[in-house]
């Protein structure tokens, strides 16, 4: 059974950042440093790095939303909106990405986390905390992640399969506009049709039962030894429901707790 050592961390400023293992990356680290020497943060809190787990149509987007509401020293950190707007403006990194998404290949794990350290970086000079979403995803990421980041804080929300497969299965798009409909809340005034165009509705493959259980079966593979390795760890948490507004006050009250608790503890110090 694997064991798992309590994280050893350093707060540079406000980003809790380990101590890099790679050459490439020391010179970033040290002007952390040095920017946390020559701009200390206001801020009164600990910062954290909180990683929100979620399947594909679980209301992870609803919970993330709703603690960036009430927790705004978070900065939202999602990494696939990240690595897009990299590739977008051209900069290093998004032509380094550009390289494996032009094949179809995964972009690899160094440079999504080079992507996370520089958002770090930015949170660090405002006294902001990360709430990462979409890296890690798998236990091998997450361990490599662990050299440069200390992920102090985890939530997992688990929505039963059942429930997520009637919710995504139930969409239905007009593919000229992009606009999105449900029949179980947000229905067209006209079965199959668009409310403004009159447009049929289609259905994405994506979006079909069978389509939905396979992109779960694959989540749960990649994402059950992740939660089992952030557990091992004393830092996650998982809540259960079929309801964004019911599981959330679960986890606002959770948070709650565990940021008092990190703020007490700076108190003392």
């Amino acid at each position: 059974m694997l064991q798992f050592a309590k994280p050893v961390a350093r707060n540079l400023g406000h980003a809790v950042l380990r101590r890099h293992r790679y050459p490439a990356y020391k010179p970033t680290i040290r002007s952390l440093a040095s920017l946390a020497q020559e701009e200390p943060a206001q801020h009164h809190s600990c910062s954290h790095s909180l990683l929100i787990l979620g399947k594909p149509g679980g209301g992870k987007g609803t919970i993330s939303g709703k603690i960036l509401n009430d927790f705004p020293q978070f900065r939202h950190v999602s990494t696939g909106d990240e690595l897009r707007q990299h590739v977008r403006n051209g900069t290093e990194l998004g032509k380094e990405a550009k390289k494996y998404m032009d094949v179809g290949a995964l972009v690899p794990d160094d440079v999504m986390i080079k992507m996370v350290m520089e958002d770090a970086i930015e949170a660090s000079k405002s006294g902001q905390s990360l709430l990462l979403d979409g890296f890690p995803r798998t236990i091998e990421q997450a361990a490599a992640l662990d050299t440069e980041l200390d992920v102090d804080l985890v939530i997992n929300l688990c929505i039963p399969d059942a429930t997520i497969v009637e919710r995504i299965s139930d969409r239905w798009i007009h593919p000229a506009s992009g606009r999105v409909y449900s029949y179980s809340y947000k229905p067209p005034r006209v079965e199959g049709r668009d409310d403004e165009t009159g447009d049929a509705l289609v259905q994405r493959d994506d979006d079909r039962p069978e389509s939905v259980m396979r992109r779960l079966s694959a989540y749960e593979a990649a994402t059950a030894p992740l939660v089992r390795y952030y557990e091992g760890k004393g830092v996650a948490r998982t809540f259960r429901g079929t309801m964004s507004d019911v599981i959330y006050p679960e986890v606002k009250g959770w948070l709650d707790d565990r940021l008092a608790e990190d703020d007490n503890a700076e108190a003392t110090v």
